[in-house]
């Protein structure tokens, strides 16, 4: 056997027979330094048999309380095989999906299948479901890594038009996967979705279970270029990962596939041997060659009038893209014409889709964004209240991004006051906040009508209002008619200029708050802006889906439309499971404590003091401290994350505290959004952090899942770091003439060396001659780190990991 080759290679072929290591290009290194022209032997050996049927054996911490199913029976534990067929059951019985097929050339991801990218496109409603073999080649790591493979399998829904409660029916698909939601921490965390490629985009979230993420959930707004109408929601499963949490294992090669076999023994030499391809033998002649034949064809296709060969030449072609990149063989000038040829191909099958299937007249039928979402409010004229009540607006969507939740609070609060003043209605104290699924503004002692008024009209000129003989025109009659006034109220007043004008004086009666507000609150929702806004199954648009909208004066519905929502006195709860239990609210005056008896903390302020003294109780247990610093850095975003704030400590293990602190800490706040817990004396880390879990879930659970995630993003950032060791930090720097800077300013190595040129000079210029050879040294360092593997995994680290790097080679302080 080669020295340095994979445990695990040693017992899954013991036939391999390696050849000598072959160089890679820039950012290219993989788990272990790659090999080439390895020939795979094709036999497993008993105890790969023997190996799989301990595995069989394994149980899961996710499966501790089974699920009982959407409907009531027990679910264990599936192999992947069977998780495939329980999603397909689920989504063909629960919405009619059709079950399609994978596709048959490569695909990067399930959402470029054509059942998915064409079909999304024009007014044909489409549900449908499949898994897909997604060729992703720069993730190609032989499958040493244990959780990154260059071939993996989505499972695929489409939705459209979407049906309303998308996020109710995929927490149930979890059930009959045997994930009992009731005890994990399930979370909807804002993910927007972009494919430049395919002109494509949409906004959603990613779905994460105790801290990982298993599925990623869109609302599509375009594709080819071309805006969805009506919208398709996307659901897409990534099924390795997820299978791996719920059979316990820790590498995607133990999957149970099923009863007999594991995921290694059937695709542990297809990953070896597709990553040396793809790393390593790949002919980048070749595949640059393949590109333009591949569009050529496709853009001739296109022009005889074929869109579905055409979009099948259009894979192609971004399969031929990734394998060039996985060689690190497309700089900064080429991608961008490359992504614009197939932009531009993606276009025209697009637009060519839809103009085919309205040939055929829309066999599928038709459902446009106007038929959906339609409600018409219900008729105002109310009487006044008695007396002043409080007033109440809750507007409820699907989970809003983190940053929208303060934005559109502090909005809504604003335009109300303005509203208020604007409509001369007398009010109290205006109380406005939010949580991920409500934001919602309070006014107290709201008038139940405007007051009562006397004004004084201005009409015509006395002039035109009567004629020489001094009767009145009819100028002046339609003015008294559309003031309610006769002739003999007319008082002839001058004004600067000595022109006479006629006045009246008439008295104007309060209209009724009810009456007024049910006509301007729609622009009121309407008008609030968002970094991103979206449709759904209404031409207008919110950051997220409005699914909810209660109004109330006192114990009266105000009642109005907005987004094609009906305005009510019934709120939403915790999902408790896949269920949302509904809330009656009687009157505005006991929205706060209704809210809080449902376990639901509202007001932001109240969560973010609850979210902190929570998290330093903990880490006070454990001997330290949250650092103050995540105040400001992380507070606010987890405090918009969650709607009821549990605080749970977790550990690491104490080796991975070898580790330079700002990777952890990296780790911990911005991928996983863990507070990292500190001694208080000396700052160092302590293998301990806190996470915030939403609403009443099994703390056991959770923790042990959010423990388990960060173990294995921490696995990966020890390889880096260690892969990073094997040399100093100059040796990196040369790898810069792999990335483009400026296409007419050269790669970073040239942006470098123009640097190094200036320091020089500079030195002496600034007299500090002395300094002058330090700084050449700290020059010639200053950008090499953007060559490692760390600062390629986490690039908010670069210059960080280069003072790092260079004290450890022994550069002066």
């Amino acid at each position: 056997m080669l020295a340095g080759t994979p445990t695990y290679w040693k017992t899954w072929f013991p036939a391999i027979r390696l050849g000598a290591p072959k160089k890679t290009g820039f950012l290219r290194e993989t788990p272990s330094t790659p090999f080439a022209r390895r020939r795979c032997g094709a036999g497993f050996g008993t105890n790969n048999l023997q190996r799989t049927r301990a595995l069989r054996q394994q149980e899961s911490s996710v499966s501790e309380g089974r699920s009982t199913g959407s409907k009531g029976e027990a679910v264990g534990v599936p192999t992947f095989q069977q998780a495939i067929q329980r999603l397909q059951n689920y989504w063909s019985e629960k919405t009619k999906c059709v079950v399609w097929l994978p596709h048959s050339t490569e695909v990067g991801a399930g959402t470029m299948n054509p059942a998915t990218f064409l079909r999304v496109l024009g007014p044909e409603p489409w549900h449908v479901c499949y898994p897909e073999p997604s060729i992703r080649p720069d993730d190609s790591r032989f499958g040493d890594n244990p959780n990154r493979v260059q071939r993996h399998t989505q499972f695929q829904v489409i939705l459209k038009p979407e049906p309303g409660n998308a996020q109710e029916l995929l927490l149930g698909s979890l059930e009959v996967l045997g994930i009992n939601v009731k005890k994990h921490d399930v979370r909807f965390v804002e993910d927007n979705w972009e494919s430049p490629a395919l002109g494509s985009w949409g906004l959603g979230w990613e779905v994460w279970l105790d801290g990982m993420e298993i599925t990623q959930f869109t609302y599509f707004q375009q594709a080819g270029g071309m805006q969805t109408d009506p919208v398709s929601v996307e659901i897409t499963y990534g099924l390795e990962r997820i299978l791996m949490s719920l059979q316990g294992v820790n590498h995607f090669k133990d999957i149970r596939y099923n009863d007999d076999v594991t995921y290694g023994e059937l695709f542990l030499q297809n990953e070896y041997e597709m990553s040396c391809y793809n790393i390593n033998e790949a002919s980048v002649e070749d595949a640059r060659k393949r590109f333009q034949l591949f569009y050529k064809e496709g853009m001739e296709l296109v022009e005889k009038k074929l869109p579905v060969p055409a979009y099948d030449y259009l894979l192609k072609a971004s399969h031929a893209f990734n394998v060039l990149d996985a060689r690190g063989a497309v700089g900064v000038t080429e991608r961008a014409k490359l992504f614009g040829q197939m932009r531009n191909l993606s276009r025209d099958c697009a637009e060519l889709w839809v103009e085919r299937r309205e040939e055929l007249g829309f066999p599928l039928g038709q459902s446009r964004l106007g038929d959906l979402g339609d409600a018409a409010a219900e008729a105002c004229g109310s009487e006044p209240l008695g007396s002043a009540q409080d007033f109440l607006l809750e507007l409820g969507s699907e989970e809003l991004p983190a940053d929208e939740v303060s934005s559109a609070a502090g909005q809504v609060s604003a335009r109300l006051r303005e509203l208020l003043a604007e409509l001369r209605l007398e009010h109290g104290e205006v109380v406005a906040s939010g949580t991920p699924r409500r934001i919602f503004a309070v006014v107290r002692g709201l008038s139940p009508k405007q007051e009562d008024r006397v004004e004084e009209v201005r009409g015509p000129p006395a002039k035109i209002a009567f004629d020489g003989e001094g009767n009145p025109t009819k100028a002046v009659l339609g003015y008294c008619k559309k003031n309610g006034v006769g002739v003999e109220d007319i008082e002839l007043k001058a004004d600067k200029k000595g022109v006479e004008y006629c006045w009246v004086t008439k008295s104007v009666r309060g209209e009724a708050t009810g009456d007024l507000l049910s006509a301007r609150l729609p622009d009121l929702v309407s008008k609030l802006q968002f970094r991103k806004s979206m449709r759904w199954s209404s031409r207008a648009t919110y950051s997220r889906p409005l699914r909810w909208i209660v109004a109330l004066h006192g114990d009266s519905v105000v009642p109005f439309v907005a987004c094609g929502v009906q305005s009510g006195r019934t709120s939403l709860g915790l999902r408790d499971g896949f269920h949302v239990p509904e809330i009656e609210i009687p009157t505005a005056s006991g929205y706060f404590g209704q809210m809080e008896g449902s376990s639901l903390m509202v007001d932001m302020e109240e969560r973010r003091g609850a979210i902190w003294a929570q998290s330093q109780a903990l880490a006070a247990a454990a001997g330290g401290v949250i650092p103050e610093g995540m105040r400001q850095e992380l507070l606010p975003e987890v405090t918009n994350l969650v709607e009821y704030p549990t605080a749970i400590m977790g550990s690491f293990a104490q080796d991975f505290l070898k580790l330079p602190k700002e990777i952890l800490v990296m780790v911990m706040k911005k991928h996983q959004r863990y507070f990292p817990v500190e001694d208080a004396k000396t700052g160092q880390l302590l293998p301990s952090f806190v996470t915030i879990a939403n609403g009443e879930i099994d703390e056991a659970t959770v923790r042990g899942g959010n423990e388990a995630v960060l173990t294995a993003r921490f696995e990966d950032a020890d390889f880096f770091y260690k892969l990073d060791m094997q040399k100093r930090l100059s040796d990196f720097r040369p790898l810069l003439e792999g990335t483009m800077f400026q296409k007419d300013l050269g790669t970073m190595l040239d942006k470098a060396d123009r640097t190094d040129a200036l320091v020089g000079d500079l030195a002496e210029a600034m007299g500090l001659a002395g300094a002058r050879e330090v700084a050449l040294q700290a020059s010639h360092l200053s950008r090499a780190d953007l060559a490692t593997s760390v600062v390629t995994e986490f690039t908010a680290l670069a210059g960080v990991m280069g003072k790092h790097y260079a004290l450890k080679d022994g550069a002066p302080v």
